[in-house]
């Protein structure tokens, strides 16, 4: 019986760059005349590292007739793995048929590290991470500024109407720094990941998950600080952005190369 699907790939080796970082897109057809559904996975082989690939998308697939679809393979070996060549394929099941159907196995050639790096020359992904971070952070302190309104004072001739302005205006206030700083550290996590996936360095969602979880105490800590240091709000103002994402994304960044290269 004909397999009801045909899985095909443009080329069976991918030579991965010196960031040890690649895609590998195969096309999934459906080859009967009526709409299938199905699942495709992608298989380590020859005892590859099941961690180093994944898809770079849904693995879902919704088939019409005689129709195709791309799956993307992403490979994302870690920067210590040794030079070697390993093998993969991508698999797809469907209730068409009783077993998987197999994918052609393609080839990964992992590049040997450089035998001379000057470490300092060498680009570790800090710059993407504070850009990231501070642009980030900038939009979700933006988001507060245009999207919430203080609550307007009710003209008032008795003492418990101007009490009750004031407690407005406090819980307001207090609502508003609140707001303030989870949009704060969700923007710099959410910045800091795009500007590594933007340069394709390694270890994007690992940098932005430290960042998220530092930010919490770094940013109790630096507001400490600054209330210490300053009483003038334009200071603070001026410094705060620095000192809240720019400072803690480097930082996170610094950790994460240290844990994954043992190197800063």
């Amino acid at each position: 019986m004909p397999s009801p699907v045909a899985i095909t790939v443009p080329a069976t080796t991918m030579q991965l760059d010196q960031n040890r970082l690649g895609e590998m897109p195969f096309t999934v057809t459906n080859t009967t005349d009526r709409p299938l559904r199905g699942r495709a996975a992608v298989v380590a082989l020859d005892a590859a590292p099941q961690e180093w690939f994944s898809l770079a998308g849904k693995a879902e697939l919704d088939l019409p007739p005689r129709a195709s679809a791309q799956v993307l393979v992403r490979v994302e070996p870690p920067l210590g793995a040794a030079a070697a060549t390993h093998l993969f394929r991508v698999d797809v099941t469907t209730a068409a048929a009783a077993e998987a159907i197999v994918g052609p196995s393609c080839s990964v050639v992992v590049p040997p590290s450089q035998a001379r790096v000057n470490r300092w020359k060498t680009p570790r992904g800090y710059l993407a991470t504070l850009l990231g971070a501070s642009a980030g952070g900038a939009v979700g302190e933006l988001i507060i500024l245009l999207g919430v309104r203080a609550p307007q004072e009710q003209d008032c001739t008795t003492v418990d109407c101007a009490f009750g302005n004031v407690i407005a205006e406090a819980v307001f206030l207090i609502i508003a720094l609140l707001l303030g700083l989870v949009l704060l550290w969700i923007g710099s996590a959410i910045g800091a990941w795009i500007g590594l996936r933007v340069r394709r360095y390694l270890g994007a969602k690992t940098t932005a998950l430290f960042l998220a979880i530092l930010m919490i105490p770094w940013t109790i800590a630096m507001l400490w600080v600054i209330g210490k240091v300053t009483d003038s709000l334009t200071v603070a103002v001026i410094i705060a952005p620095i000192l809240l994402t720019a400072v803690p994304g480097l930082l996170a960044r610094g950790a994460v190369l240290l844990l994954r290269t043992r190197h800063l």
